[in-house]
């Protein structure tokens, strides 16, 4: 990596490089050794603080494995570098120390940590990337003024007047709508009051024809 893509710059060390997620992935996998192998050796307390310290870490720096992303790469290296030299220390401790498996996976830990972080490529523009690419979206200010072709402001727009041209257009389309209606079913309409009207008549003059008297009933 170049020094403009966030590489160190040159003058720093030469050789094989890393990038900063195998770092991270090294910090990963030491913690679950260290924990996992706590209960194999006698006094395996520091195993554990340890395994939680470095997880913590890797978690912690800003990069692609990061779930908080607090710490900088370049912190994040010496803060790793310096805590598995502390912690290569206090296995040294009587009070402190494992017994002889515990102390290979230590010694074995604390190597891989401080050799790989020092061969690790950092990024300094990384936080500033991060925020960029963390933003849910662009945000943008625009500003709209509508202006007339000849390039003076709009006249103000009777709100009154609008309302009512918008009502006058509504009743005619319902007016219209409804001459449409009673053009196509007047024939039928016609048809059914004619016939009403009809029925009508032969009701009323059955109704109001001779009445034709009962017989005399048998002497």
């Amino acid at each position: 990596m170049s020094p403009a893509a966030g590489a160190d710059p040159p003058g720093g060390p030469t050789g094989w490089r890393i990038q900063f997620w195998a770092l991270q992935v090294l910090e990963l996998g030491v913690a679950f050794l260290l924990v996992t192998q706590s209960v194999h050796v006698g006094r395996g307390g520091l195993l554990v603080a340890g395994g939680v310290v470095f997880g913590l870490l890797a978690l912690t720096a800003d990069g692609p494995l990061g779930v908080f992303r607090v710490v900088g790469q370049r912190l994040h290296v010496l803060v790793v570098a310096g805590a598995a030299i502390a912690f290569g220390a206090m296995a040294a401790l009587p009070a402190l120390r494992p017994d002889l498996e515990g102390l290979l996976v230590v010694g074995g830990a604390v190597v891989a940590l401080v050799f790989l972080a020092s061969r690790t490529m950092t990024d300094p523009a990384r936080r500033g990337r991060r925020s960029t690419r963390t933003t849910r979206g662009p945000v943008i200010d625009t500003t709209a003024t509508v202006v007339t072709p000849d390039g003076g402001q709009p006249a103000p727009t009777d709100d009154a007047d609008a309302a009512l041209r918008r009502a006058g257009r509504t009743t005619g389309a319902a007016a219209a709508a409804g001459r449409k209606a009673v053009d196509e079913h007047r024939p039928q309409v016609e048809d059914q009051v004619k016939r009403t009207l009809r029925g009508a008549g032969r009701l009323a003059g059955r109704l109001a024809g001779p009445k034709v008297p009962p017989p005399d009933p048998p002497a």
